[in-house]
């Protein structure tokens, strides 16, 4: 509006001057009224420029505008080239890519969140975020700038995380991926919104990735889950050492029930047989104990005459 305004008044300061140089020209002074005239065009000619260029608007790739002016705002939005406005038009113009929280120089805000059971929770959450080119003069007319859509938009995170979080139980804090995908939900409904005018709903920005950094719950409830898995690390410790007794003395059992007189007695018949092709003379001397062998080759051997 400011660089409408400046070229209206160059135009009429031009235009005043032209008819003070034809003034001057008609009451004798040429020469004053040629160069009143050329001044008075060059003014012209700039405040013709000045109101060119305010109806010309340039929209960057990546960003879309909005054309509103006297309280009225234009429904199609401004895509990005060259675009034509009326010169008393003013462009808001928006970022379509993909914003982050938290920003990237910016630190990590740990969200405060309520288990099922009220259980307090610590939640760090990433959130990448993008607007719809199509929806930016909606946005422009119920939220505002682009400050107004990031508040907008991390009280949806905020909200979506602790809506999210409030549906799982403290044992259930192991399915993260679960958790991410139901608090994503969350923030991505909130972000929908009703014109107060009337109308059909539309989305102020839509999420495109959500990460679950990191879920922290209370110290209390850490140190059980601690306790609770050394003590399922000795159950388990005790239980292998119970079972390898068991198998020894399943061990032994098969042992004794196998090593009867008669399988002995067995396995002994079972040698002589394969002794029988030996070049070795074996005597048989029965014992009380049993029928033990002699080796007479070996026993002449150690015999010295």
């Amino acid at each position: 509006m400011g660089t409408l305004i400046f070229g209206v008044v160059l135009l009429a300061i031009g235009l005043v001057v032209r008819a003070s140089g034809k003034t001057l020209g008609s009451s004798g002074s040429k020469v004053a009224g040629t160069i009143v005239s050329l001044v008075s065009v060059g003014l012209i000619a700039l405040g013709a420029v000045t109101l060119i260029s305010s109806s010309v608007k340039v929209i960057d790739a990546g960003t879309v505008g909005v054309q509103h002016a006297f309280g009225t705002v234009s429904p199609a939005p401004l895509l990005p080239g060259v675009r034509f406005v009326p010169p008393w038009s003013e462009v808001e113009r928006y970022s379509t890519r993909e914003e982050q929280f938290p920003p990237a120089q910016g630190d990590a805000e740990i969200m405060a969140a309520l288990s099922s059971e009220q259980m307090g929770m610590q939640v760090d959450a990433a959130v990448r975020w993008q607007i719809d080119p199509m929806q930016a003069p909606k946005i422009f007319t119920e939220i505002g700038a682009e400050e107004q859509i990031r508040a907008v938009v991390l009280n949806a995170i905020r909200n979506g995380v602790r809506d999210g979080m409030s549906q799982f139980s403290i044992n259930q804090i192991a399915q993260r991926s679960k958790i991410a995908d139901v608090m994503k939900a969350e923030v991505d409904s909130a972000l929908v919104t009703t014109p107060r005018a009337g109308g059909e709903p539309f989305r102020i920005a839509a999420i495109t990735a959500f990460f679950l950094r990191n879920l922290q719950p209370p110290e209390q409830v850490v140190n059980a889950i601690n306790g609770k898995i050394a003590q399922e690390q000795q159950i388990e410790t005790e239980r292998h050492r119970v079972e390898v007794a068991r198998l020894q003395s399943e061990q032994q059992r098969l042992l004794n029930q196998t090593l009867t007189p008669e399988a002995l007695m067995k396995q002994y018949l079972e040698v002589l047989h394969d002794m029988r092709t030996s070049n070795n003379l074996v005597v048989l001397v029965p014992t009380e104990g049993g029928a033990p062998l002699l080796d007479l080759n070996a026993l002449r051997r150690n015999v010295r005459p």
